[in-house]
């Protein structure tokens, strides 16, 4: 691999990472980049989670140490997305692709008109208690997330960031950190089945993990001098930059 590949996989990896471990849809960028630089799809993917763990992992540290992290909804979503992604990676080649692009589609518009009309989720002003059988519907939900995480990838983070707002009413920062936890073990697992089936990387998953790790740590470190209110408007940003991506 060219060096100047590899400095731009670097540079590539914190960019993306530091408003994605905001936000999400950090992979919106490292997926295709990895392809231009001649990775398979498959391979890009698995490459690809090895970056995302590094973004998560610092994230988990910078917004535990912030107490914007709900251990109780994070650590509920662990097991779910954990086996989610074992059996989305591992179905990878089965899946029709096809249909589950326009299932995302539909969820993704609808997502987005409920931002725009309902300016108040994610602000934090409306804390509703957390009732038991919401943390069944949640871990159910987080499940299918994990199998399309292990499908693919590219925005996973940001359908989890959705059951964290809608679901469990959480804030834009809350969400941020509270999504590190299910999101580090759900990527750890794809990464692993990757891994053992010859579809990573490993020189350019170091280093953007690197890379990852870095911007991620930037981002969830200014996180809090953003506000909910910016955070706000970088989500429906990425957003709409994902539902462009998914129709074209």
């Amino acid at each position: 691999m060219d060096f100047i590949n590899i400095i731009v996989i670097f540079l590539a990896g914190i960019g993306a990472s530091i408003f994605g471990t905001i936000v999400g849809g950090s992979s919106l960028i490292t997926i295709p980049l990895l392809i231009v630089m001649g990775l398979s799809p498959h391979a890009a993917i698995g490459t690809d989670r090895i970056g995302i763990i590094g973004l998560t992992s610092a994230g988990w540290y910078k917004f535990h140490q912030k107490r914007l992290i709900n251990y109780r909804v994070g650590f509920s979503m662990i097991v779910p997305a954990f086996t989610g992604s074992f059996l989305g990676a591992n179905l990878v080649l089965q899946i029709h692709e096809a249909a589950l692009k326009l299932i995302i589609a539909g969820l993704t518009v609808l997502m987005a008109a409920l931002m725009i009309l309902k300016p108040d989720i994610g602000s934090g002003r409306a804390k509703a208690p957390v009732r038991k059988q919401d943390y069944y519907w949640g871990a159910l939900m987080t499940f299918f997330v994990g199998v399309y995480s292990g499908f693919y990838g590219v925005m996973a983070g940001t359908f989890l960031f959705y059951i964290l707002l809608l679901w469990f009413k959480q804030s834009f920062l809350e969400s941020a950190g509270t999504v590190k936890v299910a999101g580090f073990f759900m990527n750890v697992m794809a990464a692993a089945v990757f891994a053992l089936n010859g579809a990573v990387d490993f020189l350019l998953g170091v280093v953007l993990f690197a890379g990852c790790f870095i911007g991620s740590f930037l981002g969830a470190h200014y996180s809090d001098k953003l506000g909910n209110a910016w955070i706000r408007r970088f989500f429906i940003l990425i957003v709409a930059l994902m539902i462009v991506k998914l129709f074209i």
